[in-house]
């Protein structure tokens, strides 16, 4: 399966865009460049809609040909060797540290709901750690990763090669997403006591939940999967690449940029529809952008530079350890570097520059020595099976 162009870009733009903005909230700082960085939470949902993409287009590869589908059981090996040892590292590390810095409540209930990926179903464990907020969407993004082929299985074992029906029935999941998340918030909304940020990552959770909650995740997710759902069939039709692909996705991500700096109120549900990171309006114009790069001539090729390809391969790991490391500088060297804590703000971008150095390093240190031998190996495990 080659790879699809642009993703790799756009995978480094959602890096860089959650690191810049973690990094912009410590400073102190009304500058209308610091506070246009805040957008840069957005990129969690850019996450999502990659996700989506990415693991569906195998499946829609071998629906659109009326080939043999992928094996569930090696789908979610896969992932589970893509997710499990680094995320696993980086939450054990985190809760001993903050166990030996400061008293963490409820530290043990929220370790095992972290190992068990249901932590963000609870305000109680939504934040495994309280150095190491990020955490927090893995639960989510790994409760997709099951929901992907429990929602779609039912399609794909049909024997209908459609687009049309291929999107009518992304659409229909999409709708149900919202009525859920309605649902969702109208019966499990949290009461008023210990609410807010003001007491802690566990009262920030109380604020987030209902709010943040499958439901809504899982919409961003589909818009990713019927992106590669497009992708798949008009590969099987031979589409060539062509200038106006690159207008689409100027015009889509463009669009997608101009709604977040209009509309967003960083941390905080939308006031329209209720959902964080302005979903799913924003996470559709990702997915059409997606689809636009990949038949595109111009942005594919500048989206996938060697860069951005390299920070797109090292992703994962520099969304799990920079929040830590920008913690440990807080609690061991510059007391304020907390949330607008720094009125110094040419330190804070200093700071910053070595965050990024720390969290690079570290993200590829684990990539390569502990993450891609597992999945090296899973690889080579998967293949003996089959040629078994």
């Amino acid at each position: 399966m080659h790879r699809l162009g642009g993703f790799d870009g756009m995978r480094a733009l959602a890096c860089v865009a959650v690191l810049a903005h973690h990094l912009a909230q410590r400073l102190d700082s009304t500058h209308w460049l610091i506070k246009g960085l805040h957008v840069g939470e957005l990129g969690v949902s850019l996450f999502f809609v990659l996700s989506g993409a990415l693991l569906a287009y195998p499946f829609w590869l071998a629906y659109f040909s009326a080939q043999t589908l992928p094996r569930i059981k090696e789908y979610l090996k896969r992932r589970a060797a893509r997710i499990i040892p680094a995320y696993y590292l980086v939450l054990l590390i985190s809760v001993s540290l903050n166990l030996f810095v400061a008293p963490q409540e409820y530290a043990l209930p929220r370790l095992l709901a972290g190992l068990s990926f249901i932590a963000p179903y609870h305000y109680m464990s939504f934040f495994p750690s309280d150095i190491n907020g990020p955490l927090w969407s893995i639960g989510l993004e790994v409760s997709c990763y099951l929901l992907l082929p429990l929602l779609l299985m039912p399609l794909w074992r049909g024997k209908t090669v459609s687009l049309k029906v291929a999107m009518v029935w992304g659409v229909v999941l999409l709708i149900l997403m919202q009525l859920l998340h309605y649902l969702i918030v109208l019966l499990f909304m949290t009461d008023q006591q210990g609410k807010g940020w003001q007491y802690g990552v566990i009262g920030g959770a109380k604020q987030w939940l209902p709010y943040w909650n499958v439901a809504s995740f899982m919409g961003q997710f589909l818009c990713g999967v019927m992106a590669a759902a497009s992708i798949a069939w008009y590969e099987k039709q031979q589409q060539s690449r062509h200038y106006y692909f690159d207008l689409a996705f100027l015009g889509a991500f463009g669009f997608a940029i101009w709604m977040s700096l209009s509309y967003l109120v960083p941390g905080a549900p939308s006031q329209s529809l209720g959902q964080a990171y302005l979903a799913p309006l924003f996470s559709m114009f990702c997915a059409v952008a997606l689809l636009a790069a990949h038949f595109s001539r111009y942005c594919s090729w500048l989206l996938d530079n060697r860069l951005f390809s390299h920070i797109a391969t090292l992703s994962f790991g520099i969304y799990l350890w920079h929040y830590l490391i920008m913690e440990m500088i807080r609690i061991l060297w510059v007391p304020q570097y907390h949330y607008m804590g720094m009125e110094d703000i040419a330190f804070g971008l200093q700071i910053g520059a070595l965050v990024v150095c720390l969290s690079w390093t570290i993200a590829a240190l684990s990539f390569y020595l502990l993450e891609k031998p597992i999945l090296d190996w899973t690889r080579g495990a998967n293949n003996m099976s089959r040629n078994g």
